[in-house]
């Protein structure tokens, strides 16, 4: 039997420790009962790795970590998963990247970071090799991953694109011009930018969604596809603007979301699919990490994640896939 296909996962490697519902913080020495403490990997390279996994990839994840008992953890899950984390960078003398979420019965999530490790990524801790064998390399945050965002990723992505690897690149915070900035010189290297709406309107300065994706194609990457939360997902290729309503879903927590997004796109990708089917497998990713706490949540496996679109999408859709009910 042949093997799954690779993706090797670069970036953000964080670890999440997420209770709900938090309805507020208790004063003084206060205390609040919750219903679900968890602690998960996270983090726009690790979550999305797991959910690869999950969907049947084989992941190699690559990103910098500290040498502490949070980083013990972050790869005793990822490998539980099945994700291989021999090309972890360890960094001693720093902590490995950390944050706490309190879930609001709406499903927000505020956060309280601590950056860690993350931007000591350096060149010499990447594996050329290895992406030279993927069949995808997604750089999951590159927006906080320090110098190593510079030149030497533009390296990276371009070494991936002379390999024949496809490239997809997400973005971990809100954004800014002077990020756009720093991330402009990757997109002649990146096939296709995987934000969401906010992200996308401020590095792009434009409350339009298709302007503001226009500006990305016009740097080089085949298609955008920008999350839109309860209000599903964009597609935006030179050809035009796809829009996705999210499948029906009870929220129980953001968290993640966008790395499902990610990693049914991806999925989609390997599969032979076309953008828009495979806009279609990151809707129903994100709908599936929505119903439960935490970045793994929800997503079981990719017959469990095809399901979502055999049940909610149009009976022409299911047909051409494939996925029609016997």
């Amino acid at each position: 039997m042949d093997s799954p296909p690779l993706v090797v996962s670069l970036g953000v490697h964080i670890v999440d420790v997420l209770g709900r519902p938090v309805t507020h913080i208790p004063p003084g020495q206060g205390r609040q009962l919750l219903d679900e403490i968890r602690i998960t990997a996270a983090g726009t390279a690790a979550g999305t790795s797991v959910d690869l996994a999950k969907l049947g990839a084989r992941v190699v994840a690559i990103g910098a970590v500290g040498d502490d008992l949070l980083a013990d953890f972050l790869t005793f899950v990822l490998t539980r998963h099945g994700v291989t984390t021999d090309l972890l960078a360890r960094k001693p003398g720093v902590q490995t990247s950390a944050t706490m979420l309190p879930i609001r019965p709406n499903g927000e999530r505020p956060a309280l970071h601590t950056p860690g490790a993350t931007a000591s990524l350096e060149l010499s801790d990447i594996d050329l090799d290895t992406i030279a064998t993927a069949a995808v390399l997604h750089v999951g945050g590159p927006d906080v991953l320090g110098e190593f965002a510079g030149e030497p990723l533009r390296s990276v992505l371009q070494y991936a694109r002379a390999n024949g690897v496809t490239t997809t690149m997400d973005v971990l915070t809100p954004g800014d011009p002077s990020t756009w900035a720093r991330l402009q010189p990757l997109f002649p290297y990146v096939d296709y930018f995987l934000p969401n709406e906010e992200q996308l309107g401020r590095l792009t300065e434009s409350d339009d969604l298709a302007l503001g994706a226009a500006r990305v194609l016009a740097c080089g990457p085949a298609a955008v596809l920008a999350s839109r939360g309860e209000h599903g997902c964009a597609l935006v290729t030179p050809d035009g603007r796809l829009d996705y309503p999210a499948f029906p879903a009870k929220v129980v927590d953001t968290t993640g979301c966008g790395d499902a997004c990610s990693a049914g796109f991806i999925i989609g990708l390997l599969r032979g699919w076309s953008l828009p089917d495979a806009a279609l497998l990151a809707m129903a990713a994100a709908c599936l990490v929505v119903s439960g706490l935490g970045s793994d949540a929800g997503i079981v496996d990719l017959e469990g994640t095809l399901d979502v679109i055999r049940r909610h999408a149009p009976a022409e859709v299911t047909n051409r896939l494939g996925l029609a009910a016997a």
